[in-house]
This record gives structure tokens, sequence and C-alpha cells, in this order.
């Protein structure tokens, strides 16, 4: 590991040696189509060979320039030539912007008006300083720099965001209070225990730039408590571009050891000299349509034993292509596409996942494992396609398609395992565990402006179809005698369900659509508006199917039999299936199908009004009508018993006020507050009982909303040197009736969801970003190259629980704690990074680190004297490296994880004055290598 941060910090400090250089930027506009864009015009740097072209919004860009004088030469068909001089300076973006037109008078007239690629860290922090409602945006140039290839991962360079395994974490408030869009309009999730889909499953080749908003305002939804992220998809290519990208890596835990991962038909054979099988083939579902209690064949084409499988580098492939077409001098159709696939490996040896009871003893019947051995094998193929057609200046529409498939093969392997019931003999058991998730997407949007902008019309509507399979998922358990010999089964426990086969299937279609009309009003003197009346509709309907099976597998015959632990299938094979030495038989548990709807039908208004030069309004009023129906059956009803019907049927009334003050040119003060909602996911009430092996959850039909009620008051300075940003929040907020996971007085580790009395939050973020040539006042030195970002969070919160509160059927939780940290919630969090940014020669030289750590923050509160569960914080390194040799190749080279920390949680059992880990892993380093090539 020294070795490691020895090689990346002589590395990192060679490369400072290189001589600085700036970057000019702008927007090209029409005089004779009343300043809109022109795209396709050539922008050159005089008296040499270095230019380039518009794109269709009219922005360009020139990097790579020495420090100087410049005289830039701006020009296109049909029109007067301009040349504008400008100066470069050293690590700097130097906007220059222009407009040109037929008539040869007015070509003295500069318009200066910033205006940057949407995606550049430029553009997103004017775009903030601009804005009159508090948001943060990050582009795709910060995400490339700092080495981000998904999503999830981009988010959490934002202040006050923080992700563990899928879930992300937004003020310390977790998965329930936070919404996702795409092209503002709402995505599910894959995932039918996660309302906010797994970001992590969207690479960040589509994006454009992301959107966190935690504040609200009317046009979005209003189950709404943490932030509301936005993904903006690339749609405007601009000139003909075409790249092919590859990688390649390694996970050191995977590299250093045998990968394993049980036998299964989802795999063709490479045809390899040992005879394993390779290939996943990522659609292919096995058939578990098992609608007999009385399986009287053999139907399983996957076996129990695990395979040694070919360790094959991580990485994959990836292409992106795009092209604006010009129609007609005003007709313009923009086409782009991206798909991309990778490949991931994780292993994770001597790991422990346990459950303890009060006084520290094994709360599970299999009781707890001292080593745990997980192997993982991920895969994500993403397929996006954008067609846009403008007509003019003033009317455009957008259809964008996106297909998402998401794979992972887990093999847990648990041994070490001590018996609640009978020390004298040892536990192991094996999980294997196939889950395929896909999304389908297709949207259409349009924009129209009439009257010069006076009036806008914005619209969209979208359907969106996920699937979340879980095709096979084989579990068994050995006991362990006292002699060394393993027989098949619990020999102290008779549960049949503890040997099984499951299966499970969700399918979920999402509709929705808005309409928004905006009347802007009061012009300023540069003939801006300064007024807007906003008014909008929006829906929004969804329908669930959900079913699991579960097949038990009595073992009666064996549970004498010596058996391999490698080998189960020796026994359990087909011939002994079909001679009656072991039985396959569905559980009949009622719980496992559910069905789930909702419809929100919303109105609303917001005003934006300029009260003097400094001083603007912003808020409104949301009403919106919302309806959930969960349909489901308790463990005592039969199999034809009538659905129970859990209903929620509300109509809310959600207002929003903002205000921004200018305080100077370079800076704003901001307040913001608001009311919202928190609505239970339909796993949370249907009373379906999820199984792993050391912790289970059950949802809670009684469950009801919760309102949030949100402030915040910001500070911001922006320098004047691009790039560059100071700000301080303060943020409080107050939930009536928050969601909670809690423990249910059981003989096992069961979870479920209630309703606490209140929470309370309050807390500061802190962000910072700055050149640190500007900031040490140095000219002409490496200094200039380096920048640095940093911000923080800190929070208080305290949740109170009625002692007294009981889940349905009567379970009583009686809370070990009434009082204490709200779920989810760190008491603080932090990032930082340090990037060295440099043009010399053919070579665009870009280099990070980045650091992310967290602090304790509650997984799962406790009851009956059960302490609470917390998972530990722990630090985040990350390396980027990339070079971009000439305009054609880019090299690239990823460390992730380069600390290891495990990955722990653990039960603060206070009156022991001790605490008991619960769940322990450690994912390893990945290391990637990285080429594209640009045509």
């Amino acid at each position: 590991m020294r070795k490691i941060f020895t090689l990346l910090a002589l590395f990192f400090v060679g490369i400072l040696f290189a001589q600085e250089t700036g970057t000019i930027t702008g927007t090209l506009l029409d005089k004779e189509s009343n300043n809109q864009p022109l795209p396709f015009a050539n922008v050159l740097i005089k008296n040499t060979t270095k230019g380039t072209t518009t794109d269709f919004d009219g922005l360009y860009s020139i990097d790579n320039l020495e420090p100087g004088t410049y005289i830039l030469e701006f020009s296109f068909i049909g029109y007067e030539t301009l040349d504008k001089e400008v100066v470069v300076i050293a690590g700097q973006t130097v906007t220059a912007n222009a407009s040109i037109g037929a008539s040869a008078a007015a070509l003295d007239e500069v318009i200066i008006k910033t205006t940057t690629k949407k995606e550049s860290e430029a553009a997103i922090l004017l775009e903030q300083k601009n804005a009159v409602t508090i948001q943060q945006k990050i582009g795709a140039q910060e995400l490339s720099k700092k080495g981000v290839s998904d999503v999830a991962t981009g988010l959490t360079k934002a202040t006050g965001i923080s992700k563990q395994s899928d879930k992300l974490y937004v003020r310390g408030l977790g998965d329930r209070y936070n919404n996702a869009y795409l092209n503002g309009l709402p995505i599910p999730s894959l995932n039918p225990k996660l309302k906010l889909i797994d970001l992590g499953i969207f690479p960040t080749d589509i994006v454009e730039n992301l959107g966190i908003y935690k504040t609200y305002s009317p046009d979005i939804y209003g189950d709404f408590a943490g932030a509301s992220v936005n993904i903006d998809t690339k749609d405007r290519p601009g000139k003909g571009f075409l790249e092919f990208g590859f990688s390649s890596g390694v996970n050191s835990n995977a590299v250093a050891n045998d990968f394993f991962l049980l036998n299964g038909g989802k795999y063709d054979d490479w045809g390899l000299d040992d005879g394993s099988r390779r290939v996943p083939v990522f659609l292919d579902i096995p058939n578990y349509n098992y609608n007999s209690t009385e399986i009287d064949y053999f139907p399983f084409d996957t076996s129990f034993n695990p395979e040694k499988r070919f360790n094959a580098p991580d990485g994959g492939a990836s292409v992106t292509g795009g092209k604006s077409f010009a129609i007609s001098d005003e007709k313009k159709l923009d086409v782009l596409f991206t798909g991309s696939f990778s490949q991931n490996h994780r292993t994770s040896l001597g790991g422990n996942q346990a459950a303890f009871n009060s006084q520290g003893e094994s709360i599970t019947g299999l009781g707890n494992f001292k080593n745990v051995d997980r192997y993982e094998y991920f895969t994500n193929t993403t397929l996006l396609g954008s067609v846009g057609y403008r007509w003019n200046s003033n009317n455009k529409i957008l259809a964008t398609t996106l297909f998402v498939n998401d794979t992972s093969d887990e093999l847990r392997e648990f041994t070490d395992g001590v018996s609640s019931e009978d020390t004298d003999v040892g536990i192991r058991l094996r999980r294997g565990t196939y889950e395929q998730n896909n999304l389908f997407t297709q949207q259409l949007t349009g924009e129209h402006k009439f009257e010069e902008g006076k009036y806008q019309l914005g619209w969209g509507m979208a359907y969106n179809k996920a699937q979340g399979l879980i095709p096979d998922r084989r579990q068994l358990v050995f006991t362990e005698l006292q002699n060394g010999n393993l027989v098949l089964g619990n020999r102290t426990s008779p549960d049949l369900a503890n040997n099984q086969r499951f299966y499970q299937e969700l399918n979920e279609n999402d509709y929705s659509g808005k309409l928004d009309f905006d009347i802007n009003f009061a012009k300023d003197e540069d003939d801006n508006f300064k007024n807007k009346l906003t008014v909008g509709i929006a829906t929004r309907s969804k329908d669930r199917d959900f079913e699991s099976n579960q097949l038990n597998y009595n073992l009666n015959n064996f549970r004498s039999t010596n058996v391999d632990f490698n080998n189960p299938d020796a026994l359990l094979n087909e011939a002994n299936f079909l001679a009656g030495e072991y039985v396959v038989l569905e559980n009949l548990n009622t719980t496992r199908i559910y069905e789930a709807d909702l419809l929100t039908l919303a109105g609303y208004a917001n005003l934006q009004y300029a009260l003097t030069d400094k001083l603007t309004f912003n808020g409104g009023i949301r009403t919106e009508l919302f309806e959930q129906n969960v349909f489901y059956r308790e463990q005592q009803d039969l199999e034809t018993s009538p659905f129970r019907q859990q209903k929620i049927d509300e109509t809310f009334i959600l207002p929003s006020i903002s205000l921004k003050y200018e305080v100077n040119e370079q800076s704003n003060l901001r307040f913001a507050a608001s009311k919202t909602v928190t609505l239970p996911k339909f796993t949370e009430v249907a009373p379906f009982l999820d199984e792993d092996v050391t912790e289970s959850t059950l949802g809670n039909p009684i469950l009801k909303n919760s309102d949030n009620y949100n402030v915040d008051l910001k500070w911001e300075y922006f320098p004047e040197q691009s790039g560059e940003l100071v700000a301080a929040t303060v943020f409080g907020k107050y939930l009536e009736n928050p969601i909670e996971k809690v423990f249910v007085a059981s003989a096992s580790n069961v979870n479920t969801f209630i309703n606490s009395d209140n929470a309370v939050i309050f807390g500061a973020e802190l962000e910072y970003r700055k050149n640190l040539g500007n900031l040490f006042k140095v000219e002409e030195t490496t200094w200039n190259n380096l920048n640095f970002g940093f911000n923080a969070t800190v929070m208080y919160s305290k949740v109170k629980i009625d002692p007294a509160i009981t889940t349905f059927n009567g379970s009583n939780i009686a809370p070990t704690n009434i009082e204490r940290q709200l779920q989810g919630a760190s008491p603080f969090l932090v990032n930082a990074d340090i990037a060295y940014n440099k043009e010399f020669k053919t070579h665009k030289i870009t280099s990070a680190l980045d650091f992310n750590i967290f602090g304790d923050r509650v997984y799962s509160a406790g009851g009956n004297g059960v302490g609470d569960i917390f998972e530990k914080g722990f630090g985040v390194l990350n390396f980027n490296f990339k070079d971009e040799i000439g305009d054609h190749i880019v090299l690239s080279f990823k460390a992730k994880n380069l600390l290891n920390p495990s990955v722990e949680r653990y039960q603060d059992q206070e009156d022991l004055n001790q605490e008991f880990t619960t769940y322990k892993f450690d994912d390893g380093i990945n290391f990637s290598l990285g080429i594209t090539f640009k045509l």
C-alpha cells in the first residue's frame, strides 16, 4: 500500500512542471435573428491555424493557448467578419462573446453576455449564481476531471451527499426522502426495496449535468424532504463526432484470490480445459412458474455446487456519436446515441455477519458467522438515443430513449458459525443470488416561445417500464459435527425454509406528464425580463405487480449422510429427487404476492418577482391529489382469501417561498422555506417478509405519510476567477411522523417500519473551491494549475418515539431508545479534492485526488432491549489521471478506494457498555486503464 501511495505522489508531483495555458470560451449571437445563437460559425485565432466552430447553441471553446493577447476572428457565410481582441491569462478561462450580422454598420457592436456550455464548470457556477432558487449542479466536465464513471458517485462530490451501497443519503435523509428525475421527468426504482433508483447504473457518458435541488419548488412532486436529483442527458452534439472507449482493470481482492460463483445455466462454455463456463447470457431468465405444491419432476437447470470462475479483468467498452444536421437556415435536427457495457468483480474474504440479542447472544437459529466470504460479479449495459428537432429558434422537441440492463451474481459462504441452540455443532451456509434489473424509458419533451420570449410553453411525457428479477437464488445449510463431518441441514432446527430456492419478479409501469406555461413581464435596462408567472399541471400513474416463490427442501433422509461442502449435488441431484430421497415443496406464504398502484394529479402556480434591483421574491403553491393503494394478504390468510387493502387518499397543499438578495455582483444571500410530505414505499407497506441470512424485513400496512417543514439560509460568493466559489448554508427540518426501520420482538432478527412521533434536524454546510495560484497570489507557477475543492456538512438530529408503539397485528416495538439520532443521519460529512490541469504541446493533462468521509449513522433502530445498529463511518480516497493526446486519443488511469476501509455495522448495547459487530467486509482497491478514440 505504501508503494502505491509513493508512486501516485511522485507521478502527481512530476507533472507539475509543465507550462501554463489558458482557454477562451464564449457565445456567438446572430443580429439578424434578434440575437439568437448562431450555430456552425467559424471562430479562429487570427494568423494561426487554431480555431473551432460554434455548436447549435452558438457556443465555442478554444483550449491550450499560451498566455498573451490574441485576435479572435468570427465569420459566417453571408455575414460580415468580426475581429475581437482577447487577453489570455495562464490557468484561467476567458469569456469572449460577440454578435455579428449582415449589416456592415453594426460590425463594432459586441454584446458581453456570459453563456457557456451547460456541462462546463464555469457555466454551472454561472447558472447557480444567476438562479433565483437555491440549486447545485455538477457538469460533465467536472465529472470527467474527477474520474467519475457513474451518476451516484458523481453526486457524492456535492455538499451534504453520501452513498452507502446502492442508497443515497442527502443531509442525513435516506432513500424514502429523495427523488430522481431524468430530463425533468420521474424515473422509478428497479429495486422493490428502494424508492430512489440506484443511480450507479447510469454511466456519466450520457450526462450533460446533474442537478441537485435540496430546497422545494412547486414544479416538482411534493414527496420530498432530502433532495430531488435530475439527470440532464446529452442531446445537442453540434458538429459530428464519434468516440470509442475501452477500459480494463482489476480489483485487488479479486485478482489476489480465486473467484467462485454458483454453477448455473446462465453461462456459455468458452471451451477451456477445465470445462468452466464463463460468459454470462444477460437476458436469459430461467423459468420459475411453479404453480403446484406437487413438484413431480426435476425442473432445475442450476445446481448448488460452487464453481471456480476465470477471473477476467474488469472494464468495458463504449461508443458515443452524434451530429447536428441543418435542414434549412432555421430547421435543425440533432441526433445523438451512446452505448456502453461494463463488468466488475469484487471479492471480500474474511468478513462476518451476525445478529445479537440484548445479552450479546445469537438472535437467529442459524447462529452468528465469524467468517464470511463474498464473491460478486456485476454487469451494466446502457443504451441511450435522442433525436431533437428545432424548426426555428423558438420551437424544439426532443425524443429520448433509454435502456439499462443491470445484473449481479453473488455467492456468499458462511463458515465458523456457532448455533444458538447447540454449541457442540458448527453451522455453515452457502447462498448464491443472481439478480437482473432493467429499465426502459421513452420521453418526449418540448419547448415553445412566443412573442419574443414573453410567453413560453414547456411540456413533457414519459413512459417507464421497470423489471426487477431474482430468477435464481439458492441457499443450503450444513451442520458441522464434532468429528469434522458435514451433513445437510441444520440439525438443531427442523425449519425447512433454511434450504431453499427462491424466485422473484417485479413489473412496474410508470406514466408521467407535465405542462408548464410561463408569462414573462417587466424588462430591465438590458432588455431582459425581470418577472415571471408560472402555472402548470402534472400527473403520474404507477402500477406494480410483485410475485415471489420459494421452494423448500425437506432433507430428512440426508440428515445423517455425510456431504462434501463443495459438492452438495452429489446428494441433491435428479436421480435422488426422482427416487424420493429428498422432497421439494412450494412455500405457501400468502404474503409473497402483492399489487400496488398510485395516482398523483397536481396543479401549481409560482411567481418570480423582482421587489427591488437586488431583492427577488420566488414563491408558489402546489395542490396535489394523491392516492396510493397496496393490495396484499397476511400470513394467516388463505391462498383463496381476497386481498386486503391499505389506502392513502390525501390532498396536499404544499407552499414554498424563496428570497434572493444580491449583496453585490459577486455574492448572494438566499432564504427558502417549504412544506413537503413523505409517503411510505410500496414495500414498506406490503407485509412481504424479505429474508436475508441474518436479517429479515417485514412491511407494515398501518404506515402513514409524514409532513416535513424545511428552512434554508445560504450565502454564496463567486470570485472573479472562473470556477471558484465560497458558500455557507444553515438548514433546519422538522418531520412529523417520520418513517424509520426498527427491530421487532421476534425469535429471529426481523425489522419493520414505523412512524415515529417527530424528528428535528439542524445543520450547516460549507463549500469552497479555489485555484491555489489565486489563493497564494502567485503568477506563472504550477500553483495556477492546481484547484482545491472542499465541502463539509455537520448535523444534529433527534427523533422521538412513543414507547408504547406497536406494529400491525399487535406486535410490540418497545423501542430501546425513545430519543436518539435520526436513522441515516450522519453527524458530519466531508468531501475534498485537489485537481491538476495542464496543457502543453499536444497533451492536455488532468489529474485529481478526491476524499470522502462520513460519521457513524443509525442503520436500524433497536427494540426490546436490543441496541441500535450503526453504520460505521469510513473514508474513501480515489485517484484519477487523464491525458488527452492531440484531438483523437485520450488515455486514463483510475485507482478507486485506495484506503480499502472495512464497511462495518455494529450494535451499540449501552446497558452492557459494549459494541457487537454485526456486519464487516472490505471491497478491495480498483485499478483501471482506459483509452478513447475520437474520430
